[in-house]
């Protein structure tokens, strides 16, 4: 008896932990994601992670106003600055996500966010799902309403960021684009080209950038985590 009992635990624990295993994007339909699922996906999931920094206050004299152009279902960029010396001083934290802005379980869940649980997906959002995105494009999103200065320090942002896959040669960004979130936040997007495109033979890749004079931003992903279905959703 207790022999059939541990085999039936040891059955039942497999079981288990196969059902904990499956991801929610793996499992389920996008429209019926919860709440909570969306918000993962957006800043802890394979193809989004917080990032605490450390960023300067904007000096008051170069501060500059940028202002962007907000598009429905998160898609497109705002205008772009030219190069200047606007910079920071002082030291300040915050938190802000790394997002593989227009990989398709992120898109899913940007447009799950607006039609709720269990919406039905007008028009517009179906093809903004189908839409090919010619870049990488990675966001960093919650950045506080001061880097509205960057509008203006394009030039320096570009130099200062890449992607780094593994035993190869960095990818450094093509375009960037400014979105102002609401009155508390601003997204900035890089465009990364896929000439050579990402393959799971790069294992991971880290997005690299500066932003002001102090503000690092470093995260990797791994590729591997970045598939649905067998497909790599970049």
């Amino acid at each position: 008896m207790q022999r059939k009992l541990i085999g039936a635990l040891g059955v039942w624990l497999l079981a288990f932990g196969a059902v904990v295993a499956a991801d929610f994007w793996e499992d389920k339909e996008f429209t019926s994601w919860s709440d909570r699922e969306v918000q993962e996906m957006m800043s802890d999931s394979p193809w989004a992670k917080q990032v605490n920094i450390i960023m300067g206050g904007l000096r008051e004299e170069e501060a500059s106003r940028f202002t962007g152009d907000g598009v429905n279902f998160g898609g497109g960029a705002g205008r772009r600055g030219g190069g200047g010396d606007a910079g920071f001083s002082g030291i300040r934290r915050a938190r802000v996500n790394v997002v593989w802005i227009n990989a398709l379980p992120v898109r899913q869940a940007m447009v799950r966010g607006l039609v709720g649980r269990n919406g039905d997906v007008p028009p517009e959002g179906e093809q903004f799902l189908s839409e090919q995105d010619p870049f990488y494009t990675i966001a960093v999103v919650g950045l506080p309403p001061a880097f509205e200065v960057l509008g203006q320090m394009v030039n320096q942002v570009l130099a200062e960021t890449m992607l780094k896959p593994d035993d190869r040669d960095p990818i450094p960004p093509i375009d960037i684009g400014f979105m102002r979130e609401g009155d508390q936040s601003i997204r900035v997007m890089f465009m990364f080209p896929r000439d050579n495109p990402l393959t799971l033979d790069d294992g991971e890749v880290e997005f690299i950038t500066k932003l002001g004079s102090v503000t690092e931003i470093k995260r990797k992903f791994r590729l591997r985590d970045m598939q649905v279905d067998g497909r790599l959703l970049l």
